[in-house]
């Protein structure tokens, strides 16, 4: 594993994401109930932005057709989307997120 600095654990605000670009690959980064979850932040069914989407509970809906996501597993929830978006596993070291960009799963 090769771990990455993505933020610090402050930018990310509960409940929502933010878009980071880390070693050239587009991530959205999530806050849910004190844990940081990262995904790829284009969604596989229209590559909008999902950093840019609604966060409801642990699931993210993509702003173009209003797809949802599982945000822990990147699993497809509801269409359009029935592909599943990269997961990466996340680590905290003192305040900041790291990344290891090695897909934990899904695909895209």
């Amino acid at each position: 594993m090769v771990w990455c600095q993505a933020a610090k654990v402050d930018d990310v605000p509960e409940g929502d994401a933010i878009s980071v670009c880390v070693e050239g690959e587009p991530l959205a980064l999530y806050k849910l109930e004190g844990r940081i979850y990262a995904t790829h932040d284009l969604c596989t069914h229209a590559k909008a932005h999902l950093a840019e989407g609604f966060v409801s509970g642990d699931c993210v809906e993509c702003p173009l057709h209003e797809g949802v996501f599982h945000i822990p597993t990147g699993r497809p929830v509801s269409g359009p989307v029935s592909i599943p978006i990269r997961v990466y596993p996340v680590r905290i070291e003192e305040d900041t997120v790291l990344v290891d960009l090695t897909p934990a799963g899904g695909a895209a």
